[in-house]
């Protein structure tokens, strides 16, 4: 069955190039996944396969059922894309002013769509329903917590997901036990004072003055009030003040994220900025507005389930595919809230080829990776389907 899973992925890699490629070019954006939902429904009902749109917005499902009764496992792929302008130079590059695949999940809808390809081929082999959840929105950390909502999960037993890493050469999967992304906060600090001419210092409240000395005050949060060695990430990403040379400003606004791991972290984030802000303020007579945003938890993955994904894919593509220790990820990931209800397992996939290009970050306007990954992984995901199934 390997041999024959891995044939089946590597007949489907050209039209999964195509379909790649059509995804790449035309990127959509959170809960506006309307072109990509219906190139999956058009494919799915090609390969009979039960399919329902409309899922928590744009979200689609497919239902592959096995010749025999058995258990139903879910496998996830996000859609959507991201508001950042292109700069890879690729001939694909996105058609889509200011919007770009810049984290992968046009890979991910691929090589589920590819996983379809390869079980609608296998049903008398299979045993169980594989569930294939095409998620809307994952960027803003709330399309899987909608999908749950509308009962995608009900009797579900377990579920996959994964994500390309440009931290891995392609072909490696890092599959770990435990917690594998972190909680990602945000926050909005709004502080206001009084603007003034700027030849008139002492007639201000001046605004910068007090969000460069709160931003410094951020900075210590992690040095000084966390435990050294516990993983936890404050940055501030925005810093934005004033309209013109000649005058002080009299509001600034900074926004950030915390990433962390323990459940009192955010709390105790929430309360440090809260503190720093008043304690500015109060110095020179200004005020200040604080948003402080929980947006989901850190994935868990389930540690006998974690096992068994581990040991389908060394089985289907060797040992030396599949890593398990490496530093803890900072992102976030929605698919948490799915994890929190069934035993899953999320991994990330290596998606880095130097030999082809320069590798850069996830989010980044160069993002790039090996297209390679995509009959390699819709195979992986199958193959675990089908072992997983037949306990």
């Amino acid at each position: 069955m390997k041999e024959q899973i891995l044939q089946m992925a590597e007949s489907a890699a050209p039209r999964l190039r195509e379909i790649w490629e059509d995804l790449h070019r035309n990127p959509e954006l959170g809960f506006e996944e309307f072109r990509t939902a219906g190139k999956v429904e058009e494919l799915l009902r090609s390969l009979d396969i039960e399919t329902e749109t409309g899922v928590a917005g744009t979200g689609v499902v497919g239902l592959i059922r096995g010749a025999q009764p058995g258990k139903t496992l879910l496998i996830r792929a996000d859609m959507d894309a991201l508001p950042i302008e292109e700069a890879t130079g690729l001939a694909c590059a996105s058609r889509c002013a200011g919007k770009m695949h810049a984290c992968g999940h046009d890979a991910h809808v691929t090589w589920l769509l590819g996983t379809a390809m390869i079980l609608s081929r296998l049903r008398d082999h299979l045993h169980g329903t594989v569930k294939l959840l095409f998620q809307p929105s994952e960027e803003r950390s709330c399309g899987a917590e909608r999908v749950v909502q509308a009962g995608v999960l009900q009797g579900v037993d377990m579920a996959l997901a994964a994500h390309v890493t440009p931290d891995y050469d392609a072909g490696t999967y890092l599959i770990q036990e435990g917690a594998v992304t972190a909680n990602p906060d945000f926050f909005r600090l709004k502080l206001f004072g009084k603007g003034s001419h700027g030849s008139e210092p002492q007639s201000a409240v001046d605004a910068i003055n007090m969000g460069v000395q709160v931003y410094e005050l951020l900075q210590t949060f992690v040095s000084r009030v966390c435990v050294p060695a516990d993983p936890v990430v404050l940055s501030v990403c925005t810093f934005q003040s004033g309209t013109n040379w000649g005058t002080i400003p009299g509001e600034c606004e900074l926004s950030g994220t915390v990433r962390s791991f323990r459940p009192e972290i955010p709390e105790k984030a929430k309360a440090f900025i809260e503190d720093c802000a008043k304690a500015v303020t109060s110095l020179y007579g200004g005020r200040y507005e604080l948003m402080y945003r929980i947006a989901c938890w850190p994935v868990q993955n389930e540690p006998t389930l974690t096992a068994r994904v581990r040991a389908n894919t060394a089985e289907l593509l060797g040992s030396g595919a599949v890593a398990s220790e490496a530093d803890k990820y900072m992102g976030g990931e929605d698919f948490c809230y799915i994890s929190r209800e069934v035993p899953s397992v999320y991994f990330f996939a290596g998606c880095r080829n130097d030999a082809l290009f320069q590798s850069v970050p996830l989010h980044n306007p160069s993002f790039r990776l090996d297209e390679s990954i995509l009959p390699r992984t819709a195979a992986l995901f199958a193959y675990n389907a089908l072992k997983l199934l037949e306990a």
